[in-house]
């Protein structure tokens, strides 16, 4: 009898994960507009970047500002994304400081570090972005140029395993702090000795392959 039981509760298992599979695969993917209140903000360099490509290192965090857990329509069978993308496009650089500030040049976004954390769990994917954005400068003062960006847009996706644990800590657990870390390269070598900021803009995450 108790074997029927065990064997019972194992075909139900399988034939629930057989229903979260197929109802998962009808899913379309799903995106959220500026989940975490990014839009607007500006990942800014720590210190002036550096001849060698002239390279640098830019971030934010929301750490200063956490933000409550996302309401989603609950999902059937305990199905949850696998795929997670996250795209953000600039709106405009900042580049301040005693450097040649070049009409026009290029810049490189490397090494995308995204991070998510609340009071229960934290998550963090890399991925090298490659995104290649062209600057034209728009306005100059004193020590500071302020460029227009082109329409690229800077997208970065987790594996199964990381997309499903972002998910858990931005829909439960409380508040939630995300950060975003890039590495930059710039086509112009008068450049070396000035800071960046870049401006975030249409700031979207995709969540997709539900399971």
């Amino acid at each position: 009898m108790k074997k029927r039981a065990v064997l019972s509760v194992v075909v139900l298992g399988l034939s629930l994960a057989s229903c979260s599979r197929i109802v998962g695969a009808a899913i379309p993917p799903q995106t959220i507009s500026d989940p975490a209140g990014l839009e607007g903000k500006q990942l800014v360099a720590s210190s002036p970047l550096v001849v060698e490509s002239v390279r640098g290192t830019v971030s934010y965090s929301t750490a200063g500002a956490p933000f409550g857990d996302i309401q989603i329509p609950d999902l059937p069978f305990g199905i949850r994304p696998g795929g997670l993308e996250v795209r953000t496009g600039f709106s405009q650089i900042d580049v301040t400081g005693a450097c040649v500030k070049p009409q026009a040049f290029t810049v490189t976004v490397r090494d995308v570090k995204v991070d998510a954390s609340d009071a229960v769990a934290s998550a963090t994917f890399t991925q090298n972005a490659a995104a290649q954005f062209t600057l034209t400068r728009t306005s100059e003062g004193a020590g500071k140029a302020t460029y227009g960006v082109s329409d690229t847009k800077l997208s970065v996706s987790a594996d199964v395993a990381t997309a499903m644990k972002f998910f858990s800590i931005l829909t439960t657990g409380g508040q939630n702090t995300v950060g975003v870390t890039a590495t930059i390269s710039a086509s112009d070598n008068g450049l070396a000795g000035c800071t960046m900021g870049f401006t975030l803009k249409d700031v979207s995450v995709t969540l997709s392959k539900f399971q």
